[in-house]
């Protein structure tokens, strides 16, 4: 070597440092120091078949419990709804003869109220039909009520029964 350069950088006495040849990287003339080797605890990758899964019993029975559950309402919404349609059709058949009762009635009534029907009925409890005219047809007076005197078949006639029995056979 040379006097004139300086043993640890090689550069002249004096003269500017090179920064392009400065070294970048770690300081290489220091001595690394040797360590003794120490087992160092590493996961050791295990193979696919030996991985650990999770567990699979809890979602298989959340699963078979949801759908028993399922089921099981649907079970007993069939049933309310079965229970519904029987009372449905029981309520049905019901209104049904209570309709075909009032049909029967109001045809009752129906006939009750014809002609014939009422003029039997009368027969029956005693009344008889009023053969006289009215005297006050037509004459624009209306009689009053301390004229008036009861007939035979119960109506009051103006008058008197007398006049009425002598107008009626005289108009005959």
């Amino acid at each position: 070597m040379s006097p004139l350069k300086d043993p640890k950088t090689g550069a002249k006495p004096g003269a500017k440092p090179d920064v392009r040849r400065r070294p970048r990287g770690p300081v290489t003339h220091v001595r690394p120091v040797e360590r003794p080797e120490v087992p160092v605890a590493r996961r050791v990758p295990q193979p696919p078949s030996e991985r650990r899964r999770p567990p699979r019993a809890p979602f298989v029975m959340l699963v078979v419990g949801l759908l028993g559950g399922g089921l099981v309402s649907l079970l007993l919404l069939n049933t309310v709804l079965a229970q519904d349609s029987f009372k449905h059709n029981e309520l049905r058949r019901v209104n049904e003869q209570l309709r075909q009762q009032a049909e029967a009635e109001k045809g009752r009534i129906r006939d009750a109220r014809q002609p014939d029907a009422v003029a039997k009925g009368a027969v029956q409890h005693g009344v008889s039909p009023d053969q006289s005219a009215p005297k006050w047809v037509g004459g624009g007076h209306t009689p009053a009520v301390d004229d008036a005197e009861p007939t035979t078949s119960g109506r009051t006639e103006p008058g008197g029964a007398a006049e009425a029995s002598e107008t009626g056979s005289s108009e005959q």
